[in-house]
């Protein structure tokens, strides 16, 4: 991900909803599950160049639900370290049991 400087004049919160649907796949079943992500944060002296964070989830992930969140929050939390950060990650599969996590800072 590319960081920018932060050049807001007022304290804000910035919100990015629900990117292009990634894949995951399933360590256990090894079946392929379609995700997605919202990401909320209070931007101190960086900000998360958009472009660059939708590229983050072209490859998808090989892991836990609980991990692919934790692995984007604390590699946003690193670059741009934002006063708060809120990560949600959630299954899109209409067949599986409705999934989400949220980690929060």
């Amino acid at each position: 991900m590319i960081v920018i400087d932060n050049m807001l004049k007022y304290d804000s919160t910035i919100e990015i909803e629900k990117i292009k649907p990634f894949y995951n796949i399933c360590p256990i079943t090894k079946q392929r599950e379609e995700m997605n992500i919202e990401i909320v944060y209070k931007p101190n002296k960086h900000l998360l160049e958009l472009g660059s964070y939708r590229e983050f989830f072209k490859n998808g992930f090989d892991c836990y639900v609980e991990e692919i969140a934790q692995k984007v929050f604390d590699h946003i939390n690193k670059l741009i370290k934002p006063k708060e950060l809120k990560v949600r990650v959630f299954m899109l599969e209409e067949k599986l049991t409705p999934w989400t996590v949220e980690i929060v800072m």
